[in-house]
């Protein structure tokens, strides 16, 4: 006979507290997979059993949203009320008055006995009053302007994502994606990136898919350097320009800008990923191994640029990409930086530092500020003071 929806999950509930009291050292995850629920189910259903003291059959039983208690109706002198201190406080103070000083404005009035009506204690009732009297008005629209795709192949997206394994273990993973076709074009693993392990992900990439004409990516230290670089481009930006590939870098805090790496990481995390048992490193390569033809032959992908179909269906034929060179110039990311200009003082051994190397303008500059401009095509500095 089956069970109505309340005693099912009463149920569930009941057999995830015998799963606390016999495994109490399991993780979230182990316990998603015995009772084939979602994580956030058990973490809250969890969080419950364990601030009950004691636990009932009651404790098991779901709880109900509805508020306790009906909302207490606002007369219309409060509201009246509400409006008038709205406009006396901000003519008072020079600025737009909010619920809590209104209800400082109130308590002034209540102590001077000049309070004839009360008004709400609750800052978000206040609120809904302003916005009902047309004093606090609703924000504008944002005005949502489509993504132009590039053609397929031509700008890829870069990120890291990061999970955590059984005792605790990191494992980091480099993602790039394809921002014209949403192909999966590059993926692979590693217990943590440095800026050394980066390049030579970049250079299994390039060998691997060719060059494209953009690669876009945000400014971790790995790939940008320091937020307070103010001299060479980083090592990532500068092998990028030898080869002819054009750095995109999106501005701080701005995840919108490569949204679909973003998608795919998230896949990859919460699609991908939970499905397997990860105890160890190792079990966390292996799993990672069928994610690419997963993401590019079988999960249909609604976006605009494959219209609910896989990439390989909405793109069955690829251009040729340039292939990454033998050989290449590793000064040619000069001529992006022409005409750059470094502000510096000179020291009292009359050089000064760009990057981490030393150059020498003279001892009669000592103790001077000046202006350094890079010249790329004569490979020189230019001093002005």
């Amino acid at each position: 006979m089956a069970m109505d929806s309340e005693s099912y999950w009463i149920y569930e509930r009941m057999r995830l507290y015998e799963l606390l009291e016999a495994h109490p050292e399991w993780s979230l995850r182990q316990y998603a997979r015995t009772l084939q629920h979602d994580a956030r189910w058990v973490r809250k259903w969890r969080r419950r059993i364990q601030e009950a003291a004691p636990v009932r059959v009651t404790t098991f039983f779901s709880q109900s949203r509805a508020p306790h208690h009906p909302p207490q109706r606002v007369s219309e002198a409060a509201k009246q009320v509400v409006v008038e201190l709205r406009q006396e406080l901000s003519e008072r103070f020079h600025r737009k008055a909010g619920a809590k000083t209104i209800q400082y404005g109130f308590e002034q009035r209540q102590q001077k006995g000049q309070a004839s009506v009360a008004i709400p204690r609750s800052g978000n009732t206040i609120t809904r009053i302003l916005h009902e009297a047309g004093e606090i008005l609703p924000p504008a629209p944002v005005r949502h302007e489509p993504l132009v795709l590039p053609p397929p192949l031509e700008e890829w997206e870069l990120d890291f994502g990061e999970i955590r394994v059984e005792h605790g273990y990191r494992f980091e993973f480099l993602v790039v994606i394809d921002r014209g076709t949403s192909r999966l074009m590059y993926l692979e693993g590693s217990e943590g990136y440095q800026a050394e392990s980066v390049l030579l992900s970049l250079q299994r990439l390039f060998a691997q898919n060719g060059l494209p004409k953009r690669l876009r990516f945000d400014r971790d230290p790995r790939l940008w350097g320091s937020w307070t670089r103010d001299s060479y481009p980083s090592p990532w930006v500068r092998v990028l320009r030898a080869v002819g590939v054009e750095p995109v870098i999106c501005p701080p805090r701005r995840p919108d800008l490569k949204p679909f790496v973003e998608r795919c990481i998230g896949t990859l995390q919460h699609e991908w990923l939970a499905r397997f048992s990860l105890d160890t490193l190792g079990a966390a390569f292996d799993a990672l191994d069928g994610f690419s033809p997963y993401y590019n032959d079988q999960r249909p992908h609604q976006g605009r640029a494959c219209h609910n179909r896989t990439p390989r269906e909405a793109f069955p034929h690829l251009p040729v990409l340039p292939t990454l060179p033998l050989e290449v110039d590793p000064d040619a990311w000069l001529q992006a930086e022409h005409g750059r200009l470094y502000r510096r003082r000179v020291n009292a051994a009359g050089t000064i530092q760009i990057d981490r190397h030393l150059y020498s303008i003279g001892s009669r500059w000592a103790h001077q500020p000046v202006l350094v401009q890079l010249d790329a095509h004569e490979r020189c500095f230019r001093v002005f003071r």
